[in-house]
């Protein structure tokens, strides 16, 4: 390794500075680095948000860096399968079923017995159960550069304060707030029936979709906006409202012909429903709520509820039966895998994904919109082919509505609309000054109009209600 390179890898600065202002990442590209240098490169993406954010030009026209992100994965996991098992044990009736293990779980003779990824169930507890195993250590953590600790503002902000940042941005969200509530009334009625009655009122929230629908697809294609994830509740039919809006505007984003489009609306907005069914069955038989079967059972249950009331084409049942399933084949409940999975069920799976990663379901606080595209830039491919994964980036721009910012001055803003032509330069409401100080009124700031201004990097505000 030639000097000035092995300087350059010694230290997360050094990196920064080199994928910066020296090229770094076109050598990646080119395959001018080591194997060892390449591993160091991207295992610095993977940890710095900041430099993360300068491949998001590179990610809309060159998949190389998707593969190379995929193919680092790989290695990584192989590393994992060969660390020593960890001394750390844990009691196999305290493994949260419904719930995704994050390392492998191996006897205590050191054989792998639960994979990483895989989905907890009863069933399978139980024939551990059976064989007499009692506990199961925890495979050590992978090897890779600690991660860099997130930078924290000490900033807090509330929800009502969010909103009125929203409004006077004076941004048209793409989907008006009219006929956002009017869906989200709509579903909730809808959802509140079916638990009580058993019965669900499927033109009502067709016609809903139906409204949603239209005014995406009669707007210019722009990427969304905070005023589109507005819904800040922990309610169900906010979660599948946004859900929606997300997979209308990435089925557009990929060129999706708009009678499919239209074909599968009512089916994203429905994607949980089995969820409600299950809970009415629950009711209807004297049970208490079960959470973790719930999350485990409504794919299938939505599927068999939705095929009765009959009106829904083939691919849009699947989607709601795929809707947890991932491209990687580790989801659930059928593990199905890659081409066996249509556009229209990654699209959904994403759109879910992104969601989810957003939302507090204790709270109804949706935060943390950075770190989650991230997560869909590092490891989408688990979840959706590279072509879908993409037009999610391009659908919500590096720094996503809704994510906070730290400007090159020092001023600390909320990213209100991402442009898909220039991710780096989101429109921005800027809140604190650079001494810490709330402005008396946001100011806003198009930084695609403006040479003098630009984003360093994400900003930590805690949010609370």
């Amino acid at each position: 390794m030639p000097d000035n390179n092995r300087k350059i890898m010694s230290t997360s600065e050094g990196l920064c500075r080199a994928i910066r202002e020296e090229g770094l990442l076109i050598r990646l590209l080119d395959g001018e680095l080591s194997p060892t240098e390449e591993h160091k490169v991207l295992t610095h993406l993977r940890t710095c948000h900041e430099c993360l954010g300068l491949t998001a030009d590179l990610l809309y026209t060159d998949d190389r860096l998707i593969d190379m992100f995929a193919r680092h994965r790989e290695q990584r996991e192989e590393l994992q399968k060969k660390q020593p098992v960890s001394q750390f044990m844990i009691e196999l009736d305290k493994l949260p079923v419904g719930k995704e293990v994050e390392r492998d779980l191996l006897s205590e003779d050191g054989q792998l017995l639960i994979a990483s990824g895989t989905v907890l169930t009863e069933p399978l507890i139980q024939s551990l159960q059976r064989r007499g195993i009692s506990k199961l250590a925890v495979r050590s953590a992978e090897i890779d550069e600690p991660g860099e600790a997130e930078e924290h503002d000490g900033f807090t902000i509330n929800i009502a304060q969010i909103t009125g940042y929203v409004a006077e941005s004076g941004i048209e969200p793409i989907v008006s707030e009219y006929v956002r509530k009017q869906c989200a009334t709509a579903v909730e009625k809808s959802f509140r029936d079916l638990e009580k009655d058993g019965a669900l009122d499927v033109r009502e929230v067709d016609e809903a979709a139906s409204q949603v629908t239209e005014e995406v697809l009669s707007k210019p294609q722009i990427a969304l906006s905070m005023a589109d994830l507005i819904l800040m509740d922990k309610s169900l039919h906010a979660h599948s409202v946004n859900v929606l809006i997300m997979f209308l505007m990435i089925a557009r984003a990929m060129g999706h012909p708009a009678g499919l489009i239209r074909e599968h609306a009512s089916a994203a907005l429905l994607h949980d429903i089995g969820r409600i069914v299950l809970r009415h069955s629950r009711v209807s038989s004297g049970l208490k709520p079960d959470d973790e079967r719930e999350d485990l059972e409504h794919p299938e249950a939505g599927y068999a509820y939705l095929w009765n009331v009959g009106g829904f084409s083939e691919s849009s049942l699947k989607m709601v039966m795929n809707h947890h399933e991932r491209y990687d084949g580790r989801g659930y409940p059928r593990k199905i895998k890659g081409t066996g999975l249509s556009d229209w069920d990654q699209i959904l799976i994403l759109a879910n994904t992104y969601d989810m990663l957003t939302w507090d379901r204790a709270t109804g606080i949706r935060k943390d919109f950075h770190k989650a595209l991230g997560t869909i830039i590092q490891d989408g491919g688990k979840f959706a082919r590279k072509g879908i994964v993409r037009a999610v980036i391009k659908t919500f721009g590096h720094y996503p509505p809704g994510s906070y910012v730290k400007m090159n001055n020092g001023e600390i803003g909320m990213v209100t609309r991402a442009y898909p032509g220039s991710p780096l330069k989101p429109q921005v409401s800027l809140i604190y000054d650079p001494s810490g100080r709330r402005h008396s009124k946001p100011r806003q700031l198009e930084l695609v109009h403006n040479q003098s201004s630009y984003i360093i990097g994400p900003a930590q505000v805690e949010v609370r209600t």
